[in-house]
């Protein structure tokens, strides 16, 4: 049965409303963000529409069916020859711009092609996309899909040419943890993304040096409690984390840093066991028994990164804060917690405390894919090689300061470099350290009902009670099994 065959009549007519598919992508994905591609993950589709630099993993809601089995890879096609025209599709201009940028910039020298820009919000063009994936008409040659928005296309025929084949002993070259694995399933890829969102602990150095807080006694979670007890005695009214309590993205952070997995092999929840047990029971506990924690501030439907989030740590009320590069990064921008704390905070890897204590983990980005139905597969590929696997790629870097995943370029230069917002840290020797480190992760076909139902079930009402205990942490996750595979289960 293929993808078309398994939509219902009254989803291919919504699919088939053209510019009312966006409205359809807020209806059948709807959901919650967070660190799911959250929702439960980073960021919502609000969010990743509003700030399109940043990947996050939503939690839409997606009613689908059991994958059914996925073909041969598609092999690239030869087209035509001479100077054609490629058509790619984004959420944001500068998705698509810089590649243009950098094909000027570092002296392409591949097939003659010309890129025509097509930007379209975020929930209407992966709307579009997969209504041109189910009809077969329509379909653009380069198309960029934000991780949490993969799921989707998971179902029925591929609609990505599988991309590994021609990666080929590049492969080694690239953190393929950032750069593949959102894109990735059963061992076919479907796209390759330039940003190398390694997870990472900051930390406002000069305002914790001020209160006596041992800023060498952070690299482990039962370390940061003590610092954090001390930082409440000190000055009270100051936390020292924020914990995002209507998103998930803090807990897969922490669940990959300790060798777990959001998602298993087989698409299915993976965070259902004692690590997962122990990393909610130690964000409970830092928000309620020892009151060295706050619930990460919300406004409306943003809750990942919202300009309230930002706001406690401009008034003192936050201290250190934990996300890939997109996130933490912003510490830098006036968006932000803006330059009057330049040369405040400082990096490192993640704290140690669950599992196997990896360093980092990866979250976020957005890939480059060519959809099945493009003329032009050798063209496409000659394009997105050239901007993810030269270093083309530092165009992107110098236009948002994105680490890339391409690894030679992550040893530039101009990546390795102090920066003074981070106290003159080298931060590029620290993302190449992490580079190296990055974990496995999987996707999933089910990826937004997972992250909503794992949201709505277990993180909110658990770190919003502060009476909850390990037997109610235990009925949760009974419950949160049985809505999964009643989800999984549900066609439209």
């Amino acid at each position: 049965m293929n993808q078309t065959e398994r939509l219902s009549r009254r989803t291919i007519l919504k699919l088939g409303g053209g510019v009312a598919a966006g409205a359809f992508a807020g209806a059948l994905f709807a959901a919650c963000s967070g660190g799911a591609a959250p929702s439960a993950a980073p960021t919502t589709a609000a969010q990743s529409a509003a700030k399109p630099t940043t990947a996050s993993q939503s939690t839409s809601q997606q009613s689908s069916s059991t994958p059914t089995p996925q073909p041969a890879p598609q092999a690239a096609q030869s087209s035509t020859k001479g100077a054609v025209e490629l058509v790619a599709w984004a959420h944001w201009d500068q998705g698509i711009q810089w590649i243009i940028d950098a094909m000027k910039d570092y002296n392409y020298s591949g097939p003659a092609v010309t890129i025509k820009k097509v930007v379209y919000p975020y929930d209407e063009v992966h709307a579009k996309m997969l209504a041109a994936c189910v009809s077969g008409v329509g379909q653009p040659d380069i198309m960029r899909i934000e991780q949490g928005q993969m799921s989707k296309f998971l179902n029925g025929q591929p609609c990505f040419v599988d991309i590994k084949p021609l990666i080929g002993n590049k492969m080694q070259d690239i953190v393929v943890g950032s750069a593949l694995d959102y894109w990735t399933w059963k061992g076919h890829v479907y796209g390759i993304g330039d940003e190398m969102n390694a997870c990472a602990y900051a930390f406002r150095k000069t305002f914790l040096d001020q209160y006596k807080v041992d800023t060498t006694k952070l690299e482990s979670w039962d370390n940061i409690r003590q610092q954090g007890l001390a930082l409440k005695e000190a000055k009270p009214g100051t936390a020292i984390i924020s914990w995002h309590d209507q998103s998930d993205g803090d807990f897969q952070t922490l669940l990959f840093a300790a060798g777990g997995l959001m998602f298993d092999a087989n698409g299915d929840f993976g965070g259902d066991n004692d690590i997962g047990r122990q990393i909610l029971t130690m964000m409970h506990d830092m928000l309620h028994k020892d009151k060295i924690a706050i619930a990460a501030p919300v406004t409306g439907n943003q809750t990942w990164s919202s300009p309230v989030y930002w706001e406690a740590f401009r008034k003192d009320q936050v201290a250190t804060v934990v996300g890939p590069p997109w996130h933490i990064g912003n510490l830098g921008q006036s968006t932000a917690i803006g330059p009057t704390q330049s040369g405040q905070w400082y990096i490192q890897k993640l704290p140690t405390g669950f599992g196997t204590n990896k360093p980092t983990a990866t979250q976020g980005g957005t890939s480059m894919s060519i959809p099945v139905g493009s003329k032009y597969h050798d063209q496409a590929w000659a394009v997105i090689d050239f901007a993810n696997l030269t270093n083309a790629v530092l165009e992107d870097h110098n236009q948002r300061g994105i680490l890339p995943t391409y690894i030679p370029a992550l040893q530039d230069p101009s990546v390795q470099k102090k920066w003074d917002y981070y106290g003159g840290e080298n931060t590029g020797a620290l993302y190449l350290e992490l580079a190296k480190a990055m974990p496995t992760i999987y996707q999933s076909p089910w990826a937004p009902q997972i992250h909503t139902a794992f949201q709505n079930d277990v993180i909110t009402p658990y770190l919003q009670n502060p009476n909850a205990t390990a037997s109610d942490l235990n009925n949760m996750f009974a419950k949160l099994k049985s809505d999964i595979e009643k989800a999984k289960t549900q066609t439209q």
